[in-house]
């Protein structure tokens, strides 16, 4: 994993919340609007947990309202990782025992299955049942998880190439017509794929091999896909949604600094920074 610090480390920089001044002030008012606007719509910050020592890959499991995550579990200058979940009113996150390593999340909503991606394959949890861990995956090292169509994507390392896992005959194979070395990938809603490479950002049209460029920033912390197939990509200050049309990316919200990206039951985003976990709420200044 030690490549992953030294990806995350070349777009790190200093996170903060937006403050903004409504438009049309009222008179003598000295009132001011905190918050982030996304989509153009103020919305308020609320800390899930904070003091979290750099939390990556979040995922969330909408029925208890339980928000998973990886985090360096050894100090700042190791690449030792952990998965913890963090729930309403918790005080202290709470660590998933029996993963090496562990650095990739992803959540199955409808089965009530979470994943789990470590230095020695990927584990599954009955979230009905939590605690009790099945090895699915053996003997790879795991970078990144998608769970899309009843099949379970990943990224191995330190290949970084994409593998499907197929839950019916329980089998790996290589996603041959991805030959890229990819550090983030994502499937939406219409099927089509997006990759990143040391190039940039990359879009693959169901059922073709072509690669679409696209314009904007070039690097990337996290790509993850809402409730509705939207497809939402981080970047150093901002996230963006893609306009398939001109292939390029539209910024809906200027954050600095992310570290992971997920989204409730209504698609409020929940998103990660260097030590908090933060929800954003629509909000009305008055």
């Amino acid at each position: 994993m030690k490549f992953a610090i030294v990806l995350f480390c070349l777009i790190v920089g200093v996170y903060g919340k937006t403050t903004e001044k409504p438009k049309h002030k009222p008179h003598n008012s000295n009132k001011t609007c905190e918050g982030v606007h996304v989509h153009g719509k103020l919305h308020k910050r609320h800390v899930i947990m904070n003091g979290i020592n750099r939390p990556y890959q979040l995922a969330i499991y909408n029925h208890e309202h339980k928000i998973f995550f990886s985090f360096n579990a050894g100090d700042d200058t190791q690449d030792t990782f952990g998965i913890a979940y963090v729930k309403i009113n918790d005080t202290m996150p709470t660590e998933i025992q029996g993963i090496k390593n562990g650095f990739a999340v992803v959540v199955d909503e409808h089965n009530k299955t979470a994943y789990f991606g470590g230095n020695e394959g990927i584990y599954a949890d009955n979230l009905e049942k939590s605690g009790n861990l099945k090895h699915i995956v053996k003997n790879r090292d795991i970078w990144d998880l998608q769970y899309f169509d009843h099949h379970l994507y990943f990224i191995q390392y330190p290949s970084q190439r994409l593998h499907k896992y197929d839950f019916k005959h329980k089998n790996v194979t290589l996603q041959q017509h991805i030959h890229e070395k990819i550090y983030q990938f994502a499937i939406d809603g219409e099927g089509d794929t997006f990759i990143t490479t040391r190039d940039g950002l990359f879009e693959i049209k169901k059922g073709k091999n072509d690669r679409i460029p696209y314009q904007g920033p070039k690097q990337f912390r996290a790509i993850e896909v809402n409730h509705k197939g939207v497809a939402h990509f981080c970047a150093k200050s901002a996230i963006y949604v893609a306009h398939k049309e001109n292939h390029t990316l539209t910024e809906i919200a200027s954050i600095k600094n992310i570290f992971g990206l997920t989204f409730d039951s209504s698609d409020n985003m929940i998103y990660s920074n260097p030590h908090e976990i933060v929800k954003l709420l629509p909000h009305d200044c008055k």
